[in-house]
């Protein structure tokens, strides 16, 4: 009965939508973007779209392999420390301004400038001049604008990983006029020099992404357009797939035997490796977590071949901070077997013999939902008992964030690229707790071994320094360790050259339509 009235609200209510956008790629959420300022977006969800709308410097093929985006060449003296980028003649922004080195400039001005408040500051501290910058905007001896197309950047130090950095959207280039007029209303109209701009933004609703007529004529998307709606739940997306009216839809868990039974459905799935790690962040500056052997207890009171299972098998139990899947680095047990005596046993010597109660925040989705009932089922079998507090996922970000009395909460990291530095160095390291590091975890000895493999050019010595970090932090416990997933995503048969990237997003600006029908 529940199925039939959400078929005939589908029905009635979405039909016009549907008509309106058929010729568009369409895809949904139950959130809206959190934003589209490239200088603040840090979470899958807003670098889906910020890719749409910006350009960086340098990106990345399928095989994780650098190309020139915004840049057609660039040079790195032997130092390693000096790096000249030359922008390609031809790009120009949504609005008809061509692209300039100044616009890479400024924005990694705003990035820098502590009023910014970016999460990705740290990434370009590097820079020569980079912690005197003080405003958007600001003349730092490491920035250099030679011309129009040419921008030179100086480092301190040399940093291996810096044109991974450069390919972040943090690094996009903006119109600063464009951001200086418009202020903090710019998230709301960016203007970028991407493939597509934002056309509609209606609240709640729907995002409505259409090509940049000034865009590259040989790379011109294929697409009419994008339309993300916005309040569908998963199960209402996964109608609505099977009805035809979504071109792509990630799987639920639940949905996963019906499509590996179905020799219709198996074809348009399209499954991979990620390097993420799930896991549930303590804040280790709140009691009872500030107390190690707590922390240790809430992992060996959680079951994980039961979260695996309720996933269907599209996961393995974590093993530590890193994926397996991270190049270079080696796969071990899992850390923190089941073992609920020893969970009860360290609750007793913390003081903690009687049990505690505690708040787990979460985004408000299926599978976390399910995750979170599986682990408050797991805690409570040791005396603990935690409430769940599920929120949409703008809002349960910035409270992670930025709220310090957020006791815990549940969470996944996914590598910006692949080394280890981008788990360990941006969620680890004490200076990272007004960034990135939610957990408000500190320790002297991790925060020496990141800072001495951020300046190391051996890839062997790095790595043995990012095994010790993991190590260590592994031990001190800061997240419950919970699994590594697989990305289960479902396509349309009209959809053409859809692929998953090893660490970013889809790219869907590479996506064309063919004239068919989707699966009923």
């Amino acid at each position: 009965m529940r199925n039939l009235l959400i078929l005939v609200l589908l029905l009635s209510s979405c039909g016009g939508h549907h008509d309106r956008y058929a010729g568009f790629l369409r895809i949904a959420d139950r959130d809206d973007v959190p934003t589209l300022d490239p200088a603040h977006g840090y979470d899958t969800s807003s670098w889906q779209f910020e890719d749409l709308i910006f350009e960086t410097l340098v990106d990345y093929n399928d095989r994780g392999e650098f190309e020139p985006e915004l840049a057609r060449e660039w040079i790195v003296d032997e130092s390693g420390t000096r790096y000249v980028f030359r922008l390609r003649d031809d790009a120009t922004f949504s609005d008809g301004h061509p692209v300039t080195a100044e616009d890479v400039r400024f924005q990694l001005t705003r990035v820098l400038a502590l009023q910014t408040g970016s999460p990705g500051r740290e990434f370009f501290r590097s820079i020569r001049g980079a912690d005197s910058c003080n405003a958007p905007g600001c003349s730092i001896s490491g920035l250099t604008v030679q011309d129009d197309r040419v921008l030179e950047i100086n480092l301190i130090h040399p940093d291996p990983l810096f044109l991974h950095k450069m390919a972040l959207p943090f690094a996009s280039a903006v119109p600063r006029s464009v951001v200086l007029q418009r202020g903090e209303d710019f998230p709301l109209n960016p203007v970028g020099s991407g493939p597509f701009y934002l056309a509609e933004r209606v609240p709640g609703q729907r995002l409505v992404f259409l090509p940049n007529p000034f865009y590259d004529k040989q790379r011109k998307p294929r697409l009419q357009g994008i339309v993300r709606f916005v309040g569908v739940q998963d199960d209402l997306a996964w109608m609505r797939y099977r009805s035809g009216q979504l071109d792509v839809v990630s799987l639920p868990p639940a949905e996963t035997p019906l499509v590996l039974r179905d020799p219709r459905l198996l074809p348009l799935l399209r499954s991979g490796d990620t390097l993420r790690t799930q896991y549930v962040g303590m804040n280790c500056r709140l009691a009872p977590f500030s107390d190690v052997r707590v922390r240790k207890a809430m992992n060996f009171a959680v079951d994980h071949g039961k979260l695996v299972a309720l996933l269907h098998q599209r996961a393995a139990p974590a093993r530590g901070v890193i994926p397996p899947t991270m190049p270079g680095f080696p796969a071990g047990p899992t850390p923190y077997p089941l073992d609920r005596d020893r969970a009860r046993q360290l609750l007793r010597e913390a003081g903690w013999g009687q049990g505690f109660q505690a708040t787990l925040w979460l985004r408000n989705d299926e599978t976390a939902m399910r995750i979170a009932q599986s682990l408050q089922q797991d805690w409570a079998a040791v005396g603990i008992d935690i409430r769940l507090k599920p929120l949409a996922w703008g809002p349960f970000l910035e409270a992670v964030r930025h709220d310090p009395r957020v006791q815990m909460f549940l969470l996944g990291w996914e590598a910006d690229f692949p080394d280890p530095s981008n788990f360990l160095e941006v969620l680890f390291h004490s200076r990272q707790i007004s960034a990135n590091n939610h957990t408000y975890y500190s320790n002297r000895q991790v925060d020496e071994l990141l800072d001495r493999a951020a300046s190391v050019t051996s890839s062997e010595l790095r790595l043995e320094l990012f095994r010790q970090v993991e190590h260590i932090v592994v031990a001190d416990a800061p997240w419950v360790f919970l699994y590594h997933p697989r990305a289960f995503v479902m396509v349309s048969p009209r959809v053409r050259h859809f692929r998953l990237h090893p660490w970013r997003p889809p790219r869907l600006q590479f996506l064309e339509l063919a004239n068919q029908n989707a699966p009923h």
